[in-house]
This record gives C-alpha cells, structure tokens and sequence, in this order.
C-alpha cells in the first residue's frame, strides 16, 4: 500500500510539473511564431501577391510592393465576377509618404486629395516597423494571441525553404483555419493559405524594389525619406 501512495504522489508530481511547464513554456509554433514577429519588424521592403476566389464566383488578383526605406507602398488589384452579370474593379494605386496617386487610364499618376494618415505609406512602414502589418503580411500578433498552431512538413516556396504551421483560430470574430510557411533560416512568413481559398505568397525581403513611375514622384519619395 505504502509504495501505491508513493507512486501516485509521483505521478501527481509529474502532471503538476506538466502543467506548470506548458503554461509557462511556448510550443514549438509559439516560439516561432514570436520569432516570425520579430523578424518583420526589420523587414524594409518586399513583394506580396494575393490570389483567392469566394463561393459567390468572384475571383480576386492583387498585388503590393513596400519599400519603406523611401516611405512608398505600390497596390494593384483585379477583381472580376465569373459568373452572372459580368463585374470587373480595378484598382492602381500609389503610396508615397502621406500622398497618394491613382493610376489613370492614359498611363499617368494623378495625386488624389486624400491625406489620411491611415492607409498611407507612412501607416504601413510604421505598422511594418512595429511587425503589426495585418492586411499585407500575417497577422502574427492576432495568432499569437488567438490561434492554435500546429507544425506541418517543410518545403520551398520562391525558392526558399520554409516550414509549414498549421493555424486555427479561435476568437469570437475569427474562426479562420490555415497554413502560414516560415523560413527556416530568416523566420520570414514567404506563403499563407486560408480554407476559404485564399492563397498569399512573399518574397523579395529586404531587396530593391523597381517601380515603373514618374521620376518627380520618386525624387518626392527620397524627400521625404523613410521611417
């Protein structure tokens, strides 16, 4: 009987210290999904591409440049209905600073009056400085707080290995299911994939971003510098 009593208090140890440990200890994807964090917060520039369709049959392209060491955020999107009544939106737009430009139909930049703070270029190299870029990178602040993670297998996406995590999360506005891949070697998020079909690649961290613009407006941009 003695040596009973004395192997369930071991075994009520052993779960106590279980417990203890995995509140106090982040899982694998916790861990690197802090690290993924605090990898976008030294990101200065990228490319990102969006591609998803919706059960309503309209099918969505997008498409961001950022170079934050210039204050500029380059956004195109395509998006068409593919069944129905035929719909197509277009949008081409220029962030510099806190101006923004439309792309005309005669291939010219016109400067719009809007002056918003958010939205602008200013507002995202700031969000990206701070790695709280929800709607062109990850919202890795929101997963850390709200998703179950899960590791999933390795592979290469733009030519660059990445490990897959699951997510699920799980807050009362949130109930998305998906994979986001992270390199193995940067901890950069380089592709995310949600169940509603949604498919975001990234690439380029870090290296020159070319735009095809008017050279005023890119003289404008070196003027008013980066974060």
């Amino acid at each position: 009987m003695r040596l009973f009593w004395i192997g369930a208090m071991l075994l009520i140890a052993g779960l106590c210290f279980w417990g203890v440990s995995s509140l106090v200890t982040p899982n694998g994807g916790d861990a690197e999904f802090q690290k993924m964090l605090e990898a976008t917060e030294h990101v200065k520039s990228f490319r990102g591409v969006y591609v998803g369709s919706t059960a309503s049959a309209e099918h969505s392209e997008k498409l961001w440049e950022v170079d934050c060491n210039h204050s500029i955020v380059y956004k195109k999107s395509q998006t068409s209905q593919t069944s129905g009544s035929p719909l197509e939106v277009k949008e081409d737009q220029l962030l510099v600073g806190l101006d923004r430009y439309a792309h005309d139909s005669d291939g010219s930049w016109v400067k719009t009056a809007d002056k918003h703070v958010i939205y602008s270029g200013q507002w995202y190299c700031e969000n990206l400085a701070q790695g709280s870029l929800r709607d062109l990178l990850p919202d890795t602040r929101a997963m850390l707080r709200n998703a179950m993670i899960g590791k999933a297998d390795k592979k290469t996406v733009n030519g660059v290995r990445c490990q897959d995590w699951q997510f699920a999360m799980k807050s009362s506005t949130s109930g998305v299911h998906g994979t986001v891949c992270i390199g193995l070697d940067d901890h950069l998020p380089y592709e995310m994939t949600t169940d509603s079909g949604a498919h975001y690649s990234y690439s380029g961290y870090n290296q020159p971003i070319q735009l095809e613009v008017p050279e005023d407006i890119l003289q404008s941009a070196s003027a008013t510098g980066g974060n």
